[in-house]
């Protein structure tokens, strides 16, 4: 897909690398670029039960679609073209961040302009559900970051939500469409004040609270991480779906897993129960178990000069998938890139004993 040259998959291009910090000089030969592209930063990532490829590009810049499959060399807008133009009108998809493929094989769009969940049909090729956040939860500004969806749970599943402006997290009952918001007021869901991040070897001072999360295989926590703040935490999500429960009784459940040496963005967890973050700060993606405690230091699985802040991640067929959009830069080297790297793991709804 080209529209005025907007948004394109290119080939061959020498990719950028960083300019300074812990991963300069550093190549892992098991990193693999798989797609480079110019006009659009790629942010979120999923892979069908198939291997279908589907990725977001978040009207951070103007492109001509903002989720899309990338089909060989074509990037194929979902569900079409019309939905991502202004003459859509209220149905538009507005700026795509958050994405995530369930049970189901079912789609999972987050739009981050305008606060609303989008539930895309890969048998029917439709849109079958449109979420609209409820007006409580949008009394407070809001950036709707990432989504996890967990339809195990309830009668239609529930989606948790971060908000890397207002903090903390939002739940939403997808049976009945209601939302409500959860740990907004929790310091370990809000950036830490006196965090200093480095990228690339100099001061990084953009700020920003909850942002990446990821559900535990057994739908039981929900683990989560501030942009500005090194540590990784988890919450009860039994209690973050009872609205019975008061926001203290549900901050009581919350628990620290690790401290990190690098500030993270997107956040996955494998079948096995291992939690993986994007660590800006060192261009690395590391591995952290649940249960190994809070002074853990976290397993490398790769850290590469060409990993310029590594986003989102998912994980199909033994593979690490890993988008990149130099976040961090205001003037950015083309390509932005799309990466996997052989990983010993699986997805959480792939069965559990898949491939051994």
């Amino acid at each position: 897909m080209t529209a005025n040259g907007q948004l394109r998959v290119v080939h061959d291009r020498e990719l950028p690398i960083v300019k300074g910090g812990p991963a300069l000089g550093k190549r892992d030969a098991k990193l693999q670029c798989i797609a480079q592209f110019e006009g659009g930063m790629p942010a979120g990532i999923a892979l069908s039960k198939s291997g279908r490829i589907f990725l977001t590009f978040p009207r951070w810049v103007d492109v001509a679609a903002t989720c899309v499959e990338l089909v060989g060399d074509q990037l194929k807008p979902v569900p079409n073209l019309a939905l991502h133009q202004k003459n859509a009108g209220d149905d538009r998809l507005v700026s795509i961040q958050g994405i995530a493929i369930d049970g189901l094989d079912r789609v999972w769009m987050l739009d981050a302009a305008v606060a609303r969940l989008y539930a895309f049909d890969l048998a029917k090729n439709e849109i079958v559900q449109r979420i609209r956040f409820s007006s409580d939860v949008l009394k407070t500004s809001t950036y709707a970051n990432d989504v996890r969806v967990d339809r195990k749970r309830g009668k239609a599943g529930f989606a948790f939500i971060s908000d890397s402006v207002a903090g903390g997290v939002i739940v939403v009952d997808l049976a009945s469409s209601e939302s409500w918001r959860r740990l907004q007021n929790a310091p370990s869901a809000r950036s830490d004040p006196k965090y200093a991040a480095n990228v690339e070897g100099e001061p990084y001072s953009s700020k920003g609270n909850c942002d990446g999360i990821a559900l535990s295989p057994d739908g039981k926590r929900l683990y989560y991480t501030a942009f500005s703040r090194a540590e990784i935490h988890s919450v009860d999500c039994d209690a973050l779906c009872d609205r019975a429960k008061s926001d203290k009784q549900v901050d009581n459940t919350i628990k620290k897993i690790a401290t990190k040496a690098s500030g993270n963005d997107g956040m996955l967890c494998d079948a096995e129960g291992r939690i993986y973050t994007t660590d800006y700060e060192d261009n690395a993606i590391r591995r952290w178990s649940p249960d190994a405690g809070a002074d853990q230091t976290g397993e490398i699985i790769v850290q590469d000069e060409r990993l310029l802040w590594p986003d989102a991640l998912w994980i199909h067929d033994g593979q690490l998938y890993i988008t990149c959009n130099q976040l961090n830069r205001s003037k950015h080297e083309m390509p932005f890139a799309l990466f996997k790297i052989p990983v010993d793991a699986h997805p959480i709804d792939q069965p559990y004993n898949a491939g051994r």
